[in-house]
């Protein structure tokens, strides 16, 4: 170990003196003489080290020798002379070692947007200066005249623009761009170029990407033309393939269209047959036609003859029968008449009948009543003596009763009518009481009703105003998904915690100015706007154990111990203002005491002030209080030497134009009517409160008088019953004593008819007896006088019911008689009618016979005149032919050879018929020609890209084995597991069999049999994928930027880029901080694998760029250890021989 101190302690000496030497020249200090002499003598003996150095191991061409900056961003003045092999560079965070990554990149032409940094190219130029450059020096090749490349770019703060110069001649950026790629540097392959913050970004690459890294790194730029002549050929092989089938398709469409054609032909031939058969036919119906109509009209005139003889004869016989129907109506009526009137006598004598029927049966009632008198008035004096006893036995018994009953009190007491009005007026009073409280009860609900709408009304627009809460959940679910599980996590779990936890910072807090907002998050970090804020350890840990450990999100969680008040700024408000600032960043952030003091302890907004226009920098650098702050959309951070003169480094970054978790913060406006809407609702609520209690206080009212009116009523039942009682006392008394005088009134009146009988004697009886018998003499004469009646009308009834069954007799034969004359009457009638009709419609049929006959005859004529003789003779052939043929079945088939022609005519047959059958024809034949060459182009494409597919697939594979080998072996001796592969991919084409194939072209350019279809054939979709393993019992996984941590990542992607050290054909590769993230043991495993693969001669340079390094490291003597002795924390007194002496002496004893 002491010899690899003592290279590492020389290879230190050349970078301190030359920044040494640097600064005094730009400080303008002056050393002694001994001293300068020293130090040059230093120099050159470092110099001769170097040389020798670089003889033995020598530099690849493109690898960088020396490295210049002037200006550029911490530096005022460095240079830098790399070894050839591995550079570690390392130093304090803060220092400047990123800064030579960014001269790198930025002095061999690239971008800034492929540092990740800053975008502007301004911006790299220090601070406080109008210029800077970078001037890089790479190793020449046999193509560049075998002498060192110098490129050099001056950036001008002022116009953001570059200019460039190669070996001290002005040129442009495409002609540094040329000289870069002929000594093959790729600065833009994250394979060979990985600056500190792109470091995320190699595990966030697609496995395409990472192939065409890949190949580029290893320097296989025939393998990217490969690929993409690949993937052109099977581009133009989808687009052949569709075209033969598109042709294919057409070709069909054709055959099928041609068969349609022949049948078209076809058609059209019997169309033409159809025609002439038509012109015959047109000619030989009207003939048929007429010859018909002739026959019906010599048919139809001898019918109607033969109907008008058989009319004269029916007529003639029809005439006797009228006279007879004449007189036999005349009889029929003078019977029907003699009818009437005996049956009319008959319901006189009828109801005369009845009425002495009647009439004796009231005599027979009267005689039964009499009967009944006489009886009675025999039985009256016996039961009159049985009455007067019973009633005076029970006279004596209710008089007995009577007199043992008291008088009841009167109902209708002065006392119980008084106190009865009393309790109707109390009652009264009560019921306007309730009914007065009810009133106030529902003016009340009233009130409660306005009062809960205009709480809703408020609390409706105070939603409004929290959609922007809703706003800034949906933007913190798409910032980080974990944090936004374990915020629902928490609202559904907060009575787990003893204190209210808060939600991350960003939902929390909010930007009392809009304008504002961007500042103040250029200024929270990202990871304090997710953090949740606890307020004491026992909940942090139950939150941290539940969500971290459990559900395995990611996120930040804070418990501090100090309050708000134990930030204090800096400088006091109204001293900021006369810097022109517009506060410190922490009077513009509402948020919860705790939140507040949380981001004061991970930010520092209680000590940045902030601005939104300009402010002196000078002035706000001299007071020497602020370490950050930001004026006119700049973020100025302010880092001060710990030695020395203590003077400030600023670097400048321009803020994001809009916040991304804080733009939906509330304004002045907002928050001022939410706390308007607040104090309303608070006040609504206090007077729903005093509402309630004054309801509950007119319920009490309500139920005490309610209770009085139950007492009055119940009184007011008790003397209604008292009343009823007393009442009904009474009735009884009064029932009794009338039942008495009732009884007593039969009881004399009884005596007095028996006093007035025994006084008259026997008169009475004997007379009523005598009237009785009187009556029934009477009564019998009557019934024996209408029984007499009775047997008169029934006589004088059958004398008339004779002579009405006589005249009925009568009547009905004359009746008969006159119905047989009517029959045969409306016989001989209808057939006069029936004869005349006949005749009528025989005359008729013959005019309409004659008519139709005259009408074929000019149709016929009208046919034949225009015919020629050749066309008659054709219809007189035919008639001949059809002779038995009706003229029915001539129209059936002239009709269907009409709609024959009509269906001809229907589908568009013309005369060009023939001529699209033969245009179609040569279509088809030159579709067919066509595909034939489309097949023989495919069939060449497919030969030539499997050719290009073995040239290509074989290294590739090759090259992605040996990594895949390296990369297996480097992560079994870190105690992991992992590979690397070829990921192939398909476009849903296979390719194979096709019309090549089955044209009997199945083999490859060697001759051998083509292999089964596959569909791999996706090019630009193929991809290397690395999978790995970090524990035991887990499986191999893809490597992406999800399912690994940090450090994983991070040793993977250094294990990668190892595997390709022995591929690459780069000059020089950078990886600027990669352990970051890795603990201890990874980190020395990391670190000993990228000595033992970049300490070789037979690899190109190293860049490795690291703020930390553990005791005990390995050490190459190939490697160059470049120390960053940066910042004003340096003595301004230094003295470099003494330093130097030492160094010699340690190096001495140490050998």
């Amino acid at each position: 170990m002491s010899t690899s101190l003592a290279g590492l302690n020389s290879k230190l000496r050349a970078v301190k003196l030359n920044t040494r030497k640097r600064t005094l020249e730009e400080s303008g200090d002056e050393a002694t003489g001994s001293e300068s002499e020293e130090i040059a003598r230093h120099l050159r003996t470092l110099k001769k080290e170097a040389t020798g150095s670089s003889s033995i191991s020598g530099y690849k061409p493109g690898s960088i020798k020396h490295i210049s900056l002037r200006n550029f961003v911490t530096y005022d003045s460095i240079e830098v002379s790399p070894g050839p092999n591995m550079n570690m560079i390392i130093g304090p965070n803060g220092t400047g070692k990123s800064t030579i990554v960014c001269a790198i990149a930025l002095g061999l032409g690239e971008k800034p947007s492929i540092l990740g940094r800053a975008k502007d190219l301004s911006e790299f130029v220090k601070h406080g200066h109008g210029q800077g450059h970078v001037e890089i020096t790479l190793a020449g090749s046999a193509g560049l005249n075998d002498g060192d490349v110098r490129i050099r770019r001056e950036i001008h703060r002022e116009s953001n623009k570059s200019v460039w110069y190669v070996n001290g001649r002005q040129t442009t950026a495409a002609e540094v761009t040329r000289v870069t790629r002929e000594l093959n540097v790729q600065v833009s392959s994250l394979c060979q170029f990985l600056p500190q913050d792109r470091v995320v970004e190699f595990s966030k690459l697609s496995p395409q990407d990472l192939l065409r890294e890949t190949m580029a790194a290893v320097g296989r730029e025939d393998l990217v033309e490969l690929q993409k002549k690949l993937v052109e050929k099977r581009q133009k092989e989808r687009k052949m393939v569709e075209d033969e089938r598109r042709l294919l398709a057409e070709a069909q469409t054709l055959k099928k269209k041609n068969e349609v054609l022949e049948r078209d032909v076809q058609r059209w031939q019997e169309r033409q047959q159809a025609e002439s058969q038509l012109r015959v036919l047109t000619a030989l119906v009207p003939v048929a036609r007429y010859t018909q109509a002739k026959a019906r009209h010599d048919q139809a005139k001898e019918q109607r003859r033969k109907a008008h003889v058989h009319y004269q004869e029916v007529r003639n016989a029809a005439g006797p029968a009228e006279d007879e129907i004449l007189e036999l109506e005349s009889r029929v009526a003078a019977s029907e008449n003699q009818r009437r009137l005996l049956a009319d006598r008959r319901a006189l004598l009828e109801r005369e009948a009845r009425k002495q029927l009647a009439k004796y049966e009231r005599l027979e009632s009267a005689q039964r009543d009499l009967n009944g008198e006489l009886d009675a008035l025999k039985k009256r004096a016996q039961k009159r003596k049985e009455t007067i006893a019973t009633l005076r036995s029970e006279i004596a018994r209710l008089e007995s009763e009577f007199s043992d009953m008291a008088r009841p009190p009167d109902a209708e007491s002065e006392d119980i009518l008084q106190e009865v009005a009393d309790l109707r007026a109390r009652k009264l009073e009560m019921n306007n009481e309730i009914i007065q409280i009810q009133e106030e009860q529902n003016g009340l609900s009233r009130s409660g009703t306005r009062i809960n709408s205009d709480i809703d009304s408020r609390a409706a627009q105070m939603r409004d105003l929290d959609d922007v809460a809703v706003q800034r959940r949906e933007a913190l679910r798409r910032f980080n998904e974990d944090t936004f599980k374990a915020l629902e996590w928490l609202e559904a779990n907060r009575g787990m915690f003893s204190q209210h936890v808060f939600a991350p910072v960003c939902l929390e807090a909010s930007v009392r100015d809009s304008r504002y907002a961007a500042i103040i998050e250029s200024i929270v970090g990202m990871s304090t706007l997710r953090t949740f804020v606890v307020q004491c350890d026992e909940d942090y840990h139950r939150f941290t154990r539940n969500v971290i450990d459990t559900m395995k999100l990611r996120v930040d969680v804070v418990s501090l111990r100090r309050t708000l008040d134990d930030f204090q700024p800096p400088l006091a408000r109204n001293t900021l203002g006369t810097l022109g600032f517009d506060g410190y960043a922490l009077d513009f952030i509402d948020a919860p005491r705790p939140v507040l003091a949380a981001m004061c302890d991970r930010d520092h907004i209680h000590e940045t002030p902030v601005a939104l226009g300009s402010i002196d920098n000078q002035a706000v650098e001299s007071k020497n209080a602020f370490k950050e702050y930001v004026a006119d959309g700049t973020r100025y951070s302010v880092t001060r030497g710990r030695y020395g003169s203590r003077a400030s480094t600023v670097t400048t970054m321009r803020i994001r134009p809009h916040a991304r978790l804080l733009s939906a913060g509330e304004t002045d406006e907002s928050r001022a009517a939410r706390e308007r809407f607040t104090r309303e609702i608070d006040e609504l609520r206090n007077q729903l409160g005093e509402n309630e209690r004054t309801m509950r206080k007119l319920g009490l009212r309500e139920r005490k008088v309610r209770d009085s009116h139950r007492q009055i009523e119940f009184r007011e039942n008790e003397l209604r019953k008292e009343r009823e009682n007393r009442a009904e006392a009474m009735r009884v008394y009064n029932r009794a004593q009338v039942r008495i005088e009732s009884k007593q009134a039969q009881l004399d009146s009884l005596l007095s008819e028996e006093r007035k009988e025994a006084q008259g004697g026997q008169t009475l009886v004997q007379q009523e007896r005598r009237r009785i018998d009187g009556e029934l003499r009477d009564n019998a004469s009557s019934r024996a006088q209408a029984i007499a009646e009775v047997a008169e009308a029934m006589a004088e009834i059958a004398a008339v019911l004779h002579d009405t069954a006589a005249a009925g007799l009568l009547g009905l034969s004359n009746a008969r008689a006159l119905n047989a004359l009517r029959v045969e009457a409306d016989r001989q009638r209808r057939a006069v009618e029936e004869a005349k009709e006949a005749f009528e419609q025989a005359n008729l049929a013959f005019g309409e016979a004659k008519e139709h006959a005259k009408m074929c005859l000019e149709e016929t004529r009208s046919v034949t005149d225009g015919m020629t003789d050749e066309e008659r003779q054709a219809v007189r052939d035919a008639q001949e032919q059809r002779r038995d043929v009706t003229c029915e079945e001539l129209e059936i088939e002239l009709s269907t050879c009409r709609q024959r022609l009509s269906m001809a005519a229907n589908s568009g047959l013309s005369a060009r018929v023939m001529e699209q059958y033969a245009e179609r024809k040569a279509q088809l034949e030159n579709a067919e020609t066509e595909c034939e060459r489309i097949v023989a182009q495919l069939r060449s494409i497919r030969k030539q890209k499997r050719s290009l597919r073995r040239q290509w697939e074989q290294p590739l594979s090759q090259i992605v084995q040996q990594i895949s080998e390296n990369f297996t072996r480097m992560f079994d001796y870190i105690g992991c597991s992992g590979e690397v592969r070829l990921k192939r991919a398909g476009d849903g084409v296979v390719s194979m069999p096709d019309s090549s194939v089955a044209n009997g072209d199945d083999s490859d350019d060697d001759g051998n049999q083509g292999t089964r279809p596959q569909d791999d054939e996706d090019y630009g979709s193929w991809g290397v994928e690395i999978r790995v393993s970090f524990r035991s019992n887990e499986e191999l996984q893809a490597l992406d930027n999800h399912r690994q941590s940090g450090g994983e990542r991070a040793v993977s992607t250094i294990v990668y880029l190892q595997s390709l050290q022995s591929l690459v054909a780069a000059p020089f590769r950078v990886v600027d901080e990669i352990n970051q993230g890795m603990d201890q043991r990874n980190e020395r495993l990391i670190h000993a694998l990228i000595v033992n693969t970049a300490c070789r001669r037979d690899v190109g340079q190293y860049f490795l760029i690291t703020p930390k390094l553990l005791q005990d490291l390995e050490y190459h003597p190939m490697m160059k250890v470049l120390c960053i002795f940066n910042g004003e924390w340096q003595p301004e007194a230094f003295n470099f021989s003494k330093y130097i002496s030492n160094a010699r002496g340690t190096s001495a004893v140490r050998a």
